[in-house]
């Protein structure tokens, strides 16, 4: 599973659990990762002790052209127009997100960890480093669904940013359990220094106040998943493939 299944799966009800699992199990990974561009260029941009802006315009300008080439297919303009509006959100957002202080670095591929017996992978998107060789992770999310600002009702505007809340106060544990898992290698983990900015939310979540309540919720759900996974069977669609 990945960071943002098993957050999802933390705060759904039963049956769309039981669709996560699913997908988790069967699903093919898609070729390319969708928002990549724009993640590369947050990456570069926010670990550059300078925020050098024009890292994100060299970025926008070569998106742009993507975007308007006609030998190229459709999904790929589409792809590059949806990198330029993350990008455009984010410097939208950067005042509020407050990162440009931080101590911030690329992170590392991290290897797949395991909680309770269910394999994760957990992937920040960088590392942040505080004093006393302490060290926190980072995730940046440009990832739409579910999309607050496609909302026309104030009411769905506040249920799908409460979800998106709730998403990364689980990230966030699991960031601490990822951290956790690799001993004093980057760092002391501290909780405290580990967050998810999000773009559409314009907000920079960390720790929820129960976060030691979660990171128990967390492993109990996992040992959970262990139970459940040998019995996921698959869909009619999968079988058709």
């Amino acid at each position: 599973m990945s960071v943002t299944a098993l957050a999802e799966y933390m705060i759904l009800h039963a049956d769309k659990q039981e669709n996560i699992l699913h997908d988790c199990r069967f699903a093919r990974p898609p070729i390319v990762s969708a928002n990549a561009d724009a993640l590369r260029a947050l990456r570069a941009y926010n670990s550059n002790p300078r925020r050098d802006h024009s890292i994100l315009e060299k970025v926008k300008a070569a998106l742009t052209l993507r975007s308007l080439d006609l030998d190229v297919k459709p999904k790929t303009r589409d792809e590059a127009k949806r990198c330029i509006e993350a990008i455009e959100l984010f410097e939208r957002h950067e005042n509020a997100l407050g990162m440009r202080s931080m101590a911030l670095r690329e992170s590392p591929r991290f290897d797949h960890i395991d909680i309770e017996g269910v394999t994760i992978s957990v992937q920040p998107d960088l590392l942040v480093d505080g004093g006393d060789d302490r060290v926190g992770a980072a995730f940046i999310r440009v990832a739409k669904a579910p999309d607050p600002l496609s909302c026309k009702q104030d009411g769905t505007r506040l249920r799908r940013n409460d979800h998106r809340r709730e998403m990364a106060y689980y990230m966030v544990a699991i960031a601490q359990l990822l951290l956790e898992a690799q001993g004093h290698s980057f760092g002391k983990p501290d909780s405290e220094l580990c967050f998810v900015a999000d773009v559409r939310l314009g907000e920079l979540v960390g720790p929820a106040g129960d976060h030691t309540a979660r990171l128990r919720a967390i492993k109990g759900t996992c040992r959970q998943i262990v139970q459940l996974w040998p019995n996921i069977k698959p869909k009619k669609s999968v079988l058709a493939k």
